[in-house]
């Protein structure tokens, strides 16, 4: 009888990362939330928790004995930066996508708050839309990278960004309605992917898929084209983003062709 494979995966600390991204995503969360969301008896929850107070990674927040996110996730967050993040893996995806659409491609992501172009690559296309230059930001509301950003980003921080940017109109399709705009986010976090109907541009149209790490968005890429061919192209567009964007992960990850 064969011996069952072991996994090489380490129980605990998966469970140690869980907590920190349940952390992340609130302000406060308290041992018992912990011990419901690792399914672990109460007594199980407060050691780990103590475990990473302990390690700096956790501190208490304040009488009510909740847990937020403590200075070692700071640090490790620095040399994150200084090391080089992984947008600069995404390099060839995105260039991948560009040749394989013949459209325009971008990467954005988060940058201090805000939602920058950080990458872009030209499209094989006789007729092209403009690039968008690298550190472009403003007007997350209309484009599809900045919605699909938004969608998937921590409500803390997707709230800080819509209170400090008002939802001006770029065309007349622009979402100015903070209700509609929150649906449509709904939405775009339900069927995993965002559109710009001539939403930031007239005559331009876009889509745009997520990166994801760990169920977290590390980036958006984005494929801009005008409309009339992306109304012909559309579903054709949207399935070879996404199937770029799942490969791109697997590059970040380190197992391309594993």
């Amino acid at each position: 009888m064969m011996e069952a494979r072991r996994s090489a995966r380490i129980a605990s600390v998966g469970k140690a990362f869980t907590v920190l991204a349940a952390v992340a995503d609130q302000e406060s969360v308290s041992a018992k939330d912990v011990a419901a969301i690792l399914g672990s008896p109460l007594p199980t929850t407060y050691h780990m928790l103590n475990t990473l107070v302990a390690e700096g990674a956790l501190v208490k927040a304040g009488s009510r004995g909740g847990y937020r996110l403590g200075p070692t996730i700071g640090v490790l967050s620095d040399a994150y930066l200084e090391q080089g993040e992984p947008i600069a893996l995404l390099d060839g995806p995105l260039r991948e996508l560009a040749q394989a659409t013949g459209e325009t491609a971008y990467v954005s992501a988060w940058r201090n708050g805000e939602i920058e172009v950080v990458a872009t690559a030209e499209g094989s296309h006789a007729v092209r839309v403009m690039q968008l230059q690298r550190g472009a930001h403003g007007f997350a509301h209309a484009r599809a990278s900045g919605k699909l950003l938004l969608a998937y980003a921590r409500p803390g921080l997707r709230e800080q960004y819509l209170r400090e940017h008002p939802l001006d109109r770029r065309t007349p399709t622009t979402i100015v309605d903070p209700a509609e705009l929150q649906a449509s986010l709904a939405e775009i976090r339900e069927r995993g992917y965002s559109t710009d109907l001539e939403e930031f541009s007239e005559d331009v149209s876009c889509v745009a898929v997520p990166v994801l790490v760990g169920g977290r968005i590390v980036a958006a890429l984005t494929v801009s084209c005008p409309t009339n061919r992306f109304e012909r192209t559309r579903e054709k567009l949207v399935d070879t983003a996404l199937t770029v964007a799942r490969a791109a992960e697997h590059v970040i990850l380190g197992d391309a062709g594993d």
